[in-house]
């Protein structure tokens, strides 16, 4: 038995060193990235403090990411983000290419809204476009569904929507036009157009979410689709406006380690974390998105209730993207938003 002795020392030995190797491994800090500002700002507070509390990894905020600065990154070997969160269509048109494949745990998650979620990405936040009316503008009741929204003769007025289509504008149109929620995918594209050509001299366009903002703050417009998450800074600020919950675009965008990223193991626990139930809510209450993971129940103030999608009533009346249509057919969408934009 004693000529063991040194060998089971040895083999201690071994291992302790592996240990020290593997702490000594970890990082001292990873990078996320997200669309900056108070949004990164709020992530880093709800999730990358809580992160850094359990694991003494220090998170860096980074932003706004994009498709090429993420292709270039990978592209060129020279990753310095850790973990990105991006639209879905994203990591559904490039996973395996510029984002990683996620641990399964992650991939097949069912505490998520369901739709966005990939092997590449994972839903973290997300938002409603929604409808909004100036209850100053008609105080008797304003648009109730996406046809209302297209009737000058019943409710003139000018209205707003954003510059852009994947997902959202010409999915109004057809719904505006009678097509059921069920019914719009693969989409008519030829129709969604030509609804909103007999609308588009009633329009106007908001490129960015702080734009939509200030059309609602002053009260340049009399009714838009905004994103949830930034009708909250209008309605916080008194805008006379009402939401419309109903046939209402939800979306998530999700969580994705990049290709060739110099941590994914600690990627992957800092979204673990993002995801914790707690973590969840409390981004909501520093920033208007809709978590996530069903069920969170953040503590909201007057305006920040009046732009929860998640309620079980307005979960029930959401409409949602089908994505993988939407990123097989984006860059037809895209050439025939622009050419009827430029018209």
């Amino acid at each position: 038995m004693t000529p063991r002795l040194p060998r089971l020392a040895a083999l201690l030995a071994a291992a302790a060193l592996c240990a020290a190797g593997a702490a000594q491994a970890q990082p001292k800090q990873i990078v996320t990235a997200n669309t900056g500002g108070p949004y990164l700002e709020a992530t880093l507070e709800a999730w990358g403090k809580t992160f850094s509390q359990k694991t003494g990894i220090k998170v860096v905020g980074d932003g706004p990411q994009s498709l090429p600065k993420i292709q270039q990154m990978v592209q060129s070997g020279n990753v310095t983000w850790d973990v990105v969160e991006v639209p879905p269509v994203f990591t559904l048109r490039h996973c395996g290419t510029l984002f990683a494949e996620l641990p399964a745990d992650l991939q097949n998650r069912k505490d998520v809204l369901a739709g966005f979620g990939n092997a590449c990405g994972v839903p973290d936040a997300g938002y409603a476009n929604l409808m909004l009316y100036n209850t100053k503008k008609y105080p008797n009741g304003g648009p109730k569904n996406w046809a209302d929204f297209f009737d000058v003769q019943k409710f003139p007025g000018k209205r707003a929507l954003w510059n852009g289509a994947e997902g959202v504008n010409l999915e109004i149109a057809l719904m505006a036009d009678g097509v059921a929620p069920k019914d719009l995918y693969p989409m008519d594209l030829d129709r969604a157009f030509a609804k909103l050509t007999k609308l588009r001299p009633h329009l106007v366009f908001w490129s960015t979410g702080a734009q939509s903002t200030q059309m609602m703050e002053s009260q340049e417009v009399d009714m838009l689709m905004a994103w949830s998450s930034r009708a909250y800074p209008a309605l916080k600020n008194k805008a006379p406006y009402e939401p419309v919950w109903n046939q209402h675009i939800v979306y998530n965008n999700v969580l994705a380690i990049l290709k060739g990223a110099p941590n994914p193991g600690v990627s992957a626990d800092y979204i673990r974390n993002a995801l914790e139930p707690a973590n969840q809510a409390r981004l909501t209450e520093l920033f208007p998105v809709t978590p996530a993971v069903i069920g969170v129940k953040p503590q909201l103030d007057e305006a920040g209730q009046k732009v929860f999608a998640a309620t079980p009533e307005r979960v029930a009346n959401a409409v949602r993207p089908n994505l993988k249509w939407v990123a097989d057919n984006a860059a037809e969408i895209q050439r025939r938003w622009v050419e009827w934009l430029n018209r």
